[in-house]
């Protein structure tokens, strides 16, 4: 009974440090994951390839795609075409540039795929959007 009890003991004590491994193996995908990101916003408007993004934190472009996935639940491609279409709510809300300027603003080839884009993220068009967040605005 008692080398079962040491066994049972022995095991704990090893899952735990297992865990506490674990839990530092996170904490450094979670830091490499938001230093990423803060990457991907700075040059959202010109765009870093995922390839060096990856290598800026020092990790391959096929484990950065997993980690980023499984971290945040999206991969980092969807993740900026995100914030790309969130950043160019902005310029929609100012009103001071066409929308197919807006649109290569942020990358994309012209206002359809801009649009498409913006739609699949926001739920409208940018142009019904920005009539709305206008219009909102004079209230």
């Amino acid at each position: 009974m008692e080398r079962i009890s040491n066994l049972l003991t022995a095991q704990d004590e090893s899952c735990g440090s297992v865990s506490e491994a674990g839990d530092s193996r996170l904490s450094r995908e979670l830091d490499a994951v938001e230093a990423a990101k803060d990457l991907m916003l700075a040059t959202l408007c010109i765009g870093t390839s995922i390839e060096a993004v990856a290598a800026s934190i020092r990790m391959s472009k096929g484990h950065f795609l997993r980690v980023f996935k499984r971290t945040t639940g999206t991969t980092p491609h969807s993740w900026r075409l995100g914030e790309k279409v969130r950043s160019s709510q902005r310029d929609l809300q100012k009103g001071d540039l066409s929308l197919t300027l807006i649109a290569h603003k942020y990358g994309f080839a012209d206002y359809a795929h801009y649009s498409r884009v913006f739609k699949q993220v926001i739920g409208t068009s940018p142009s019904v959007w920005q009539a709305e967040a206008t219009h909102d605005a004079g209230r």
